[in-house]
């Protein structure tokens, strides 16, 4: 799975994949807190996970992920670490120095996924996206977000179904369901206020019960995403 990250890789190894594609994926994640039963590096992991996939499908090289996002809802949650809503322009920044050295070393597509769904996040990455391309380029900028993929087989969300299963798909022993008290929960709303009490079960899961993960179906999600990046990456 790392024959693509160029942390791992010699210099001739990193020219000889950039000419097969010269491709360069940028995954992008956060620390935050997912629940009891999932690492707080998910975002990063599930976005790296991903391009390694599509790399190891299209060729290019895959960037180590950055795992500083922008604000979110549950910024306040345990070991959760991100920027503030103003600072959001960090990753603007980080990014087009990023970019613009990539360009100056050959690189003629950069495909961005992030795995932090944070609407500041997103608002960030379009400023990325205006910016770039208000000046003619050698490379070609994509970023994607698995929540804008169409006919997603589970709706996205935060540590719930969704988000588990991917990364279960990926890196499966990363998850630990066991680590959820096997409480029954009766509730219609699985993003209501109770999921900010620390006592609940599924305390900062934003979404489905994860405990419903199938196997399967986290294959599913993972290789219908595959597909849909992997097409957006060649255009």
């Amino acid at each position: 799975m790392q024959q693509n990250d160029i942390s791992h890789l010699l210099p001739h190894q990193i020219y000889s994949a950039l000419e097969t594609n010269p491709i360069a994926w940028i995954p992008l994640g956060a620390i935050e807190w997912h629940g009891w039963h999932a690492p707080v590096g998910l975002d990063a992991l599930t976005a790296s996970g991903l391009c390694q996939h599509a790399a190891n499908a299209l060729g290019g090289v895959v960037l180590p992920p950055l795992h500083y996002g922008a604000f979110a809802s549950i910024a306040d949650h345990p070991w959760t670490i991100l920027l503030d809503r103003e600072d959001s322009d960090i990753i603007v920044r980080l990014m087009l120095k990023t970019l613009t050295r990539l360009e100056s070393l050959g690189v003629k597509k950069a495909v961005i996924l992030t795995g932090h769904f944070a609407v500041v996040q997103h608002d960030a990455l379009a400023e990325l996206q205006q910016q770039w391309q208000s000046k003619w380029r050698a490379l070609k900028l994509i970023i994607l977000s698995p929540t804008d993929c169409p006919d997603l087989p589970l709706d996205p969300d935060h540590g719930g179904l969704f988000e588990t299963s991917l990364l279960h798909s990926l890196k499966p022993e990363s998850i630990d369901l066991t680590q959820i008290p096997n409480t029954p929960i009766e509730e219609t709303n699985p993003a209501g206020i109770q999921r900010r009490d620390p006592s609940h079960p599924l305390f900062g899961v934003i979404g489905a019960d994860p405990r419903a993960l199938d196997p399967a179906q986290a294959d599913q999600l993972r290789d219908h995403l595959l597909d849909w990046i992997i097409e957006q990456a060649k255009i």
